[in-house]
């Protein structure tokens, strides 16, 4: 019995075998590779953004349908109060358009590396054109440090002529140097209001001619630490002008402006000094400089011309929270004083606010007298290296006298303008200001301050 009953179970177990083969042949493919996923989602790190269809992308995006937004239209007020700003500020977009537009020019003409670059000086005689006249540079003639330059310029529109010779030698190699400046310059319609501070805003013109030779030594090879001594001869002449109406001599008499069409010849010796203390020659953001300057004037031609002349500028710089702005200022403080026995001061000689002592705001050589002061204080910051925005402010008075000087006599004017760095020895400026006469724009190339 116990050989039939394991007979008898014989096909149960056979099934039971045959069923559990079947189940690991069918079982087999999950072991030996992983159950199959859902697909990933968008922000999983194996999501990959599904390729679209070829038709798709001809799709114009411009085609109405649910892709498309509704056209965005401002309000009538929010249009009526940004109309001013618009207005204003149309100007500096026109600006920009032609920026846009002539970028890719400019940058053909003037690769963006080499437009603030300065060569190293190449020994030898070179030529290069100026603006009206021509220049011939020798460069290193007597050794490392040394320089001459002859700029020859005419302006066939007012008949205007000049020639400058600047020569140096041990500028920035050495502690001690020499060099030997000389002008001439001839202009026939040259401004003159008269003198004094409350001179008339009527512009008359005259020949102004100018011949001046200078030789100096120096000490000091930083040009902000340096003393020099200096002296020269100066010849200049007023003459009736041209090319401007009315003429001087027309309005004012020799009572009222001395030498009003005389000569006069002068020697002179001086001083003059240069002490900084800056982190950017050229664009200082923090610093002082003080630059004083003594001079005496003796006649060559027994005019009985005997004066001395002295003038002190000094400039300060303050970065406000970064060196990309900055508080800058100066005053200037000139004057000449007549010694024992002299004659008059011929007036082409006085302090005139002109040049480097020019009022904001005012024309060239609009006011002129014995004495001269101005301040100016003015907020810059940078909009792209090398330029720089400012706003200024500035009070400037001329006076006989130093007790004449008040600060309610004073030219007041307000502007600003754009400064940038041209190279590693120069700076250029362009400046609109506004005086109690008038708007006046100036172009400056050589600016110090």
């Amino acid at each position: 019995m116990p050989w039939n009953g394991q007979r008898a179970s014989s096909p149960i177990l056979c099934r039971a075998s045959l069923f559990a083969a079947l189940l690991v042949i069918g079982s087999w493919p999950s072991i030996t590779r992983a159950e199959p996923q859902a697909e990933p989602r968008f922000g999983d790190s194996t999501w990959v953004a599904p390729s679209i269809p070829s038709d798709a992308l001809a799709v114009n995006p411009e085609t109405k349908g649910p892709r498309v937004a509704k056209r965005d239209s401002e309000r009538a007020w929010e249009t009526m109060m940004r109309a001013p700003f618009r207005v204003a500020f149309f100007p500096v977009r026109l600006l920009a358009r032609g920026i846009e537009d002539l970028g890719p020019l400019a940058e053909k003409v003037f690769p963006p590396g080499d437009l603030f670059r300065v060569a190293r000086p190449k020994t030898g005689v070179s030529f290069s054109p100026e603006f009206l006249g021509a220049s011939v540079t020798a460069n290193q003639f007597a050794g490392p440090g040394s320089k001459a330059k002859l700029t020859g310029t005419y302006e066939p529109l007012n008949d205007t002529r000049k020639l400058k010779l600047k020569t140096y030698v041990g500028e920035g190699v050495s502690t001690v140097g020499t060099g030997l400046n000389a002008i001439y310059d001839r202009r026939p319609n040259r401004a003159f209001y008269g003198i004094g501070n409350f001179s008339s805003d009527r512009k008359t013109f005259y020949l102004r001619r100018a011949s001046d030779a200078t030789l100096y030594a120096f000490m000091g090879r930083n040009h902000l630490r340096r003393i020099r001594v200096s002296a020269g001869l100066s010849d200049m002449m007023a003459g009736q002008g041209y090319n401007g109406s009315p003429r001087a001599a027309d309005v004012f008499t020799p009572g009222e402006v001395p030498y009003l069409s005389h000569p006069s010849r002068l020697w002179w010796y001086g001083t003059s000094a240069e002490f900084g203390a800056l982190d950017d020659s050229l664009a200082p953001s923090l610093g002082l400089h003080f630059r004083p300057a003594v001079k005496r004037y003796k006649d060559t031609d027994g005019s009985n011309i005997a004066y001395d002349q002295w003038r002190v500028e000094a400039r300060g710089y303050a970065p406000v929270f970064a060196k990309r702005r900055v508080l800058a200022a100066k005053v200037i403080y000139e004057g000449v004083d007549s010694r024992n026995g002299s004659g008059p001061i011929p007036f082409y000689r006085l302090p005139e606010s002109a040049d480097v002592d020019l009022f904001p705001g005012y024309g060239n050589g609009r006011f002129r007298d014995r004495r001269l002061a101005l301040g100016q204080v003015e907020y810059r910051w940078e909009i792209e290296e090398p330029v720089s925005m400012f706003l200024l402010g500035s009070l400037g008075e001329v006076a006989p006298t130093a007790g004449a000087l008040s600060l309610r006599a004073a030219h007041p004017a307000l502007g600003g303008g754009l400064r940038a760095k041209l190279g590693n020895y120069q700076a250029g400026r362009l400046e609109i200001a506004r005086g109690h006469e008038g708007i006046t724009i100036q172009a400056d190339l050589s600016a110090g301050f």
